[in-house]
């Protein structure tokens, strides 16, 4: 039986970055996981990133504001990928962030998110973008998730760092260290770890999912000795979720957490601090991580750098983070949802 294909918008990202060769290098590699693929960004710099990588040149459909889900299924029918613009003939200046380049970037972004509200697309994989240049163009986000996350009414979501079969959830993300321990407190805990339990088996199909909880403090506060917030916030949070019938165990000291991860039995990881877990996500796989965002009504997916302004238009970008996002999109969509969506 030929699986179904999924329907996944793909934003390109900055113009000015690398995203519009690493989506050309896709394409040119001929394999689209069982996607039928909406690009969405600048339709100039897609269409040269295409050309430069021998690819096919997908035809372009419309501007990002005036496709509407039943026009995006229709050209999707007949073949995919094809590309919805947000470029619309902006000037977007080569070599770092710019307001033109926000605004395109962030402007392919909503229009993902609202062809995934109204059900024509099951799946949204990002492509990098600038903070610096999303502020430029007025946006106030500070990236992907939290753009999401307000697009598509979801307070509660989470970023979750996937590399094979690693899954780190960050629970207070961008923010700056010393503001760290006021902000896990024992609601956000316990709320991040209900999303992540839920993830886990709406789109890993897992029936008893275990989830690990590090510690914020070194030794896990060693009984106090070294800090407080384990004995305070994160035993309390760990002891209402079991009670909620979920598998959470933990704080389990940082230093020794993620050590022999497969051994475990452990089916993802909350780290409470932004570098707590990602220093051991990219020390497991960078090249082909994924950035994912859970508790959202969409499956979403990126790329787990940035830009690279500096080396764009180069040639030497390595698209294998999008590649494994683009196949975990089409896999954890199909885990989920039993057929396609119709777009209202």
């Amino acid at each position: 039986m030929t699986e179904r294909r999924i329907p996944i918008a793909l934003t390109i990202g900055d113009p000015a970055g690398i995203g519009p060769e690493i989506a050309a290098a896709l394409l040119a590699a001929g394999d689209d996981f069982g996607a039928d693929i909406a690009l969405i960004g600048s339709a100039d710099a897609m269409t040269a990133a295409a050309r430069a990588a021998g690819a096919d040149v997908p035809r372009v459909i419309g501007a990002g504001g005036s496709v509407t889900g039943d026009v995006l299924l229709d050209s999707l029918a007949g073949g995919s990928p094809v590309i919805v613009d947000t470029g619309e003939g902006r000037d977007v200046p080569a070599g770092g962030p710019s307001a033109a380049g926000g605004a395109v970037a962030g402007e392919a972004v909503e229009a993902a998110a609202r062809l995934a509200a109204g059900g024509a697309v099951e799946g949204i994989v990002t492509g990098p973008i600038s903070k610096e240049a999303l502020g430029l163009a007025g946006y106030s986000y500070i990236g992907h998730t939290d753009m999401l996350s307000a697009l598509l009414d979801a307070p509660d979501c989470q970023m979750v760092m996937v590399s094979g079969t690693m899954r780190i959830v960050i629970l207070t993300r961008d923010i700056p260290l010393a503001d760290v321990p006021a902000a896990v407190t024992m609601k956000r805990l316990v709320t991040g770890v209900k999303v992540t339990d839920a993830a886990l088996r709406e789109l890993w199909g897992m029936e008893k999912p275990r989830i690990d909880i590090a510690a914020l403090n070194p030794h896990g506060g060693d009984g106090g000795v070294t800090g407080a917030e384990e004995g305070e916030v994160i035993v309390p949070a760990i002891a209402a979720l079991v009670e909620d019938g979920i598998d959470a165990r933990g704080p389990f000291p940082a230093d020794t957490l993620f050590y022999h991860h497969e051994r475990r039995g452990c089916d993802a990881f909350v780290a409470l601090y932004h570098d707590q877990g990602m220093i051991p996500f990219k020390m497991s796989g960078f090249d082909r991580g994924v950035n994912m965002t859970i508790g959202l009504p969409v499956v979403r997916t990126s790329v787990c750098h940035g830009t690279a302004y500096d080396i764009a238009g180069r040639g030497e970008a390595a698209g294998g983070s999008l590649a494994a996002s683009l196949e975990l999109a089409v896999r954890c969509c199909r885990t989920r949802t039993p057929g396609r969506r119709v777009a209202g």
